[in-house]
């Protein structure tokens, strides 16, 4: 435990760190306390199960996601803040690449976690979506008149940009963290002919 970090921080990154490693199915709680060298009971004493510990791990997620998206919405704005708000986000993806890797079934398996991630993802799309309509409306971007379009383009965005890493582990090879900056280009290639600047 690093100095001023509470116990329960603590937990849920020695959680995190087992659940990249070993996947969220073969560490119990017995292995987190162990792993964080305290005893169950004080484990238990700041999260009721595993399930409360990935919750707590969404919740940190979405925290730090906050900052990913504070990008400025004038003629500033450029391929480099776009690919460097991209970047920051793969490195978030890439931190807690096991929920990303398990989500489907962490979902399934606790109802309580698949509603708090699904409105966090629905506040990130109108997030963004917001953000989007800032930047055409200060002139940064141009959008295609369809709203459809518009919508679809941020859709592709947002699926490259949560699942990229499915998508290179389902090819069987060992992805390490720069292999990400390749989904960090594709998004930045969807965006370039709309930017103005």
């Amino acid at each position: 435990m690093t100095r001023g970090q509470t116990t329960k921080d603590f937990i849920l990154e020695t959680a995190v760190g087992l659940f990249n490693e070993q996947g969220t199915a073969a560490v119990s709680t017995n292995h987190i306390a162990e792993a964080a060298a305290l005893s169950p009971g004080n484990l238990y004493y700041h999260f009721k199960n595993k399930e409360d510990i990935i919750r707590a791990v969404l919740d940190r997620m979405h925290e730090e996601w906050n900052e990913v998206y504070v990008v400025p919405t004038d003629a500033s704005f450029d391929l480099d803040v776009l690919r460097t708000a991209l970047q920051r986000n793969f490195e978030l993806l890439w931190r807690y690449r096991f929920f990303y890797r398990e989500l489907g079934a962490l979902v399934r398996r606790d109802k309580q976690l698949g509603r708090r991630h699904k409105a966090i993802q629905e506040q990130r799309q109108r997030e963004q979506l917001a953000l989007f309509d800032r930047l055409a409306a200060a002139g940064v971007f141009t959008w295609p008149r369809k709203r459809s379009d518009v919508e679809a383009t941020l859709t592709i965005a947002w699926i490259v940009g949560n699942y990229w890493l499915a998508y290179l582990e389902s090819g069987g090879e060992k992805v390490m963290p720069e292999m990400l900056q390749q989904g960090v280009e594709l998004i930045v290639r969807l965006f370039t002919p709309y930017l103005n600047v």
